[in-house]
Formats: structure tokens, C-alpha cells, sequence
């Protein structure tokens, strides 16, 4: 049996009127005779019954009749279930960021976009890899939007940050004491760098080489929170935004202070150019676009 035999038996059990019940649905009246018929030959009995002239339902018609009608019910609920699941979905943002702004820009951005009430319909799927990461997944389609230190071509960026960089020692390191530091005061020192995919990295390879100097690099890591956490055991210092440590009162930051060289780095809302949001991801844009945008600077 179809999904139509049973709306249209549901129907004509109703009205009792084949004329009627073929308008109602928009059918011929021999097409829903012979699905009616075609519905009687699978179950074996009869629905439908003439006297005088009425239509009328037979005693198996009756006994069909609730249980189609549950049937029918179940399947509308279960449309109306996945028609608001797919509503849901396409409120859904799916947005990526680093974890140097998990704890500041990104809680202020939500602050700040939740106060309309027009929004609060709209929910986040978070990602927080290295910036790296978040602006490959952003080219791959992975991602609607997030937070990057890249630019490229492919992308719109929307500059929304500039993070200051400071020098993480040990809190017992000889420059702790230090209101600030230049990158020659700190030259020599043990250092832990971030990979060579991230723009610190390439940020510091500059200025080393502007000196004619070459780091002495102990690790290699991917994030700066890993930085940290070797900072913290002393195995060197490190160039790095602040960064939370449950034991933070083991590494100091200082300001770090040069004349030709600015130790900070620029965050941007980012996008893949020509492809097209969904509403809800558009509206984000827009507010954090509207709302935190920059002025674009000289790196």
C-alpha cells in the first residue's frame, strides 16, 4: 500500500463521497476508485460499501480507519520534527578561533551579539585550533568563519584585533624585574617559537635576522599555551600574548619595547570570498564586521 491510498481512504472515509473526495484532492474520480480498489485488493477485504445510493464504510473500513489515521498523524509529527531540525541546522554557525582569544575577544564578541534578541535564536559550533588550522578549514569549506592571523587572496578578512606581544620568562629569570625588554636584551636566550606556519614565527625570524642574529630555539610547538607551559618550567623563555596557566605566578610577561620593530599581532575576521552564508552565519559577519572592525595598518 501507498502513502496516497491511505490519505485518500482517510479522506473518503470522512466524506463518504467519491465526487467530493476526488475535488478535495484534486484527482480524477477513476483514479480514486481505482486506488481504492487497488487498497481493497492488498488487504484483502472491502472498505467501502454502496446502500442506497450512499457510500458508506463496511465494518472493516471502520476497524482500518484509526489505525491510518495514527499512521498519518505519526508521519506528520515526524515532518514537522525534521522540518524544525533543518531550521535549527541552518541556525547553526560554525565558527573557528585560537586559544590566545578563547578567554577575552571571543566571550566579548558573543557578550556583545547575544544583547539582540533577534539573535538569540541563532546558536555556534566552536573550533579552537592553532590559527593555522582555523584559516585552512575556513579554504575547505569546514568552517563558515573564523578568527586567523593569515590573509590570501582567497580570503575576506575584516581586521577586529591587535594583540600585544610580550616576552614570558621564568618569574626567578634575571629580566623578570624588567619594566620592559628589547629584542637585544633577550637575543641569546634560550627561546621556545611557535612552528614555522604561524605568523609570530615568521614575525621573530624577521627581527632576529634584522639583528643578525639566530634564535636559539629549544622547542618547537604548535600552540602558545605549550609555550607556555615550558616557560613555566624554565626550559626558556618565549615571545607570546598573554596567555592563561593555572600557575601563572611561576611566568612573568613583559612589555617588550624596540624602536624599529612593533610587537604585536593582527587578528581578522575571516571568509571565503564568493561563498555564499546562511543567513544566520551572515549575521555574524555583519555584527562583528560592524561592531569590532579596525583600521587596516602597516604590519
Amino acid at each position: 500500500m501507498t502513502l496516497l491510498q491511505l490519505q485518500y481512504f482517510q479522506t473518503l472515509a470522512h466524506t463518504l463521497h467519491y465526487t467530493k473526495t476526488a475535488e478535495e484532492l484534486h484527482i480524477s474520480q477513476p483514479s480514486l476508485s481505482y486506488a481504492i480498489s487497488g487498497l481493497e485488493s492488498e488487504l484483502g477485504v472491502k472498505l467501502f460499501e454502496k446502500r442506497n445510493k450512499k457510500t458508506e464504510l463496511t465494518l472493516f473500513g471502520q476497524q482500518f480507519l484509526p489505525y491510518v489515521e495514527n499512521a498519518l498523524s505519526s508521519l506528520e509529527d515526524g515532518k514537522v520534527v525534521l522540518e524544525k531540525l533543518n531550521k535549527n541546522a541552518s541556525q547553526i554557525v560554525h565558527m573557528g578561533y585560537f586559544q590566545s582569544i578563547s578567554s577575552s575577544l571571543i566571550p566579548a564578541i558573543m557578550e556583545r551579539f547575544y544583547e539582540n534578541p533577534e539573535n538569540r535564536e541563532i546558536r555556534f559550533d566552536f573550533v579552537e585550533e592553532p590559527g593555522f588550522d582555523i584559516f585552512t578549514k575556513i579554504r575547505k569549506g569546514e568552517l563558515d568563519l573564523g578568527f586567523c592571523l593569515h590573509t590570501a587572496d582567497w580570503a575576506e578578512s575584516v581586521l577586529i584585533h591587535r594583540q600585544p606581544l610580550y616576552l614570558a620568562v621564568p618569574a626567578d629569570h634575571p629580566l623578570a624585574g624588567r619594566m620592559s625588554v628589547s629584542l637585544t636584551d633577550f637575543a641569546d636566550e634560550s627561546i621556545i617559537m611557535l612552528d614555522q606556519s604561524s605568523i609570530l614565527r615568521q614575525q621573530l625570524d624577521r627581527n632576529y635576522a634584522e639583528i643578525n642574529k639566530v634564535p636559539n630555539i629549544v622547542f618547537e610547538v604548535r600552540e602558545c599555551n605549550a609555550a607556555l607551559q615550558y616557560v613555566n618550567l624554565k626550559f626558556g623563555v618565549s615571545v607570546l600574548p598573554t596567555v592563561h596557566l593555572a600557575e601563572n605566578d611561576k611566568v612573568v610577561f613583559i612589555p617588550i619595547s624596540d624602536e624599529d620593530r612593533e610587537y604585536v599581532r593582527s587578528i581578522y575576521l575571516t571568509r571565503a570570498k564568493g561563498k555564499m552564508l546562511s543567513v544566520a552565519a551572515q549575521k555574524v559577519w555583519d555584527h562583528i564586521a560592524t561592531n569590532f572592525a579596525l583600521p587596516k595598518t602597516r604590519e
